[in-house]
């Protein structure tokens, strides 16, 4: 089992591409993350990882919860999704109040498993 690594190739960093996730894309919920994703074009996963600047005002508290849900899908994407995945996803963090690892780890499996679905049916 080789290991998901989080590098600049693996990053969904461009403007244009984000924008048509947000617009052509479909939507998985669980609560506090929301899971956005589409087609791409290329032919290797590309994903990306956001927190709200309204509820969580301090930088470091974003950064923290960005860092977990990095790990946490990191930890997670290849024993949930064993086959190779042409998607662009966008995982976005809505709760209100700072989450511990456990209920990070939780909410992304929960959004892989029903990607993992949809995808399959």
């Amino acid at each position: 089992m080789s290991v998901f690594r989080l590098s600049k190739v693996s990053s969904l960093k461009n403007s244009s591409d984000i924008e048509a996730v947000f617009k052509n894309g479909q939507k998985i919920c669980s609560d506090p993350i929301c899971l956005y994703w589409i087609k791409s074009s290329d032919t290797k996963m590309r994903v990306a990882f956001t927190v709200g600047k309204k509820p969580h005002k301090l930088a470091c508290n974003r950064n923290n919860l960005k860092r977990l849900m990095k790990e946490a899908f990191r930890l997670n994407v290849n024993t949930i999704i064993n086959d190779k995945l042409d998607y662009n996803l966008l995982f976005i963090y809505f709760g209100s109040d700072k989450a511990g690892f456990v209920d990070v780890e939780i909410s992304i499996k929960s959004l892989l498993l029903s990607l993992k679905n949809k995808k399959l049916s």
